[in-house]
């Protein structure tokens, strides 16, 4: 026989929800794929930061007979992670659940959603922010003038820029310390996808395939021998201005597909999953789903019938390896977006 399932204890972890908030993915959203997440058993550690010292060829390999064979060094530096809480709370009345039951959803799981995203929105801009800084990744580049991408729908043909050296250029960055061009990744935020698709130089290399003239990110990758993907996250600030997370920029980088501690992945994020020390460490008991911890309880007035409900997140966005990094700043004069209407009470 059925019966009512009350809400769980106030500060205990929701499971479901949890583990559905861990799954919540965005896919316009990239920071994965750059900088991608690392899980660590406590908050707070070292990491070894990479380094080129296997490129030094020594003075000598030879061996004398009855001589000891040269000496190498070999050491490695680190850094410090710490992985901070990540956090945001809102609120269900019950009626609100029980109408939203009976069209078809949840609107618990709605909110756990809305929370995540907003979340992942929020590491999505720290994580475009650090890629997008010659401070991190001093071997980037910033176009201006002429050179810009989007220069052939107002110049003559001899000063239409050329992407294809640009990008080229990073990726002869990237090969000098060993990364292969099939391994790398070329983040485009939309508005540089949208000058790509009609660029003539790209267009000039389809022009016998594509006789439509606009191309795919798939022939954009294929034109610059690399894989590409759109940057299509948007935020919209507090005066209610909209603008594209990864601005008019490109980025190319590598980063691990499956990463630790050490890898040459040019960004990380050490998200806390708490499993040294019971789960414990400075008085802090970690998440319980690989990093998220999504929380219910009553609000403390209770005749307002209403449920609270927190998502949260530990993790620490590092730049690992400067040099598997190179950003293009400025690679298109960019776009104008609308002013989002603001919010409406009722």
């Amino acid at each position: 026989m059925g019966g009512y399932v009350g809400l769980m204890p106030a500060g205990t972890l929701n499971v479901a929800l949890s583990n559905f908030a861990k799954a919540y993915r965005d896919q316009k959203l990239v920071g994965d794929l750059i900088c991608p997440r690392v899980p660590v058993d406590r908050q707070s550690f070292q990491y070894v930061i990479w380094s080129q010292d296997d490129f030094r060829v020594p003075d000598s390999t030879y061996r004398a007979p009855g001589t000891e064979p040269n000496s190498i060094r070999n050491s490695y530096s680190t850094d410090t992670y710490f992985a901070r809480a990540h956090a945001l709370q809102g609120d269900i009345p019950l009626e609100t659940e029980a109408y939203s039951q009976g069209l078809g959803f949840s609107a618990r799981q709605k909110l756990t959603a809305s929370l995540t995203k907003r979340l992942n929105l929020a590491r999505e801009v720290e994580i475009a922010t650090a890629a997008l800084s010659t401070g991190n990744f001093p071997n980037g580049t910033t176009l201006s003038s002429y050179s810009l991408w989007d220069t052939y729908i107002t110049s003559s043909a001899n000063d239409v820029s050329n992407p294809l050296t640009d990008v080229e250029n990073a990726k002869e960055a990237l090969r000098q310390v060993g990364i292969a061009d099939e391994e790398m990744l070329l983040i485009l935020s939309s508005p540089v996808v949208k000058i790509l698709a009609n660029h003539p130089k790209l267009i000039d290399r389809f022009k016998y395939t594509n006789p439509l003239g606009y191309i795919s990110i798939d022939q954009i990758s294929s034109a610059f021998g690399v894989k590409c993907v759109r940057a299509g996250a948007v935020q919209v600030s507090k005066n209610n201005a909209k603008t594209w997370v990864w601005g008019n920029h490109a980025f190319l980088g590598y980063a691990q597909s499956s990463p630790n501690m050490e890898d040459l992945s040019c960004m990380k994020t050490f998200s806390w999953t708490g499993e040294a020390d019971g789960g414990v460490q400075n008085g802090l008991v970690a998440p319980g789903a690989e990093g998220f911890a999504v929380q219910e309880w009553p609000d403390a007035q209770r005749s307002k019938k209403t449920v609270w409900q927190s998502a949260e997140w530990y993790y620490d966005t590092k730049v690992t390896a400067t040099e598997t990094g190179y950003p293009i700043l400025n690679a298109v004069s960019g776009d104008t977006m609308e002013t989002v209407a603001g919010d409406t009470e009722g």
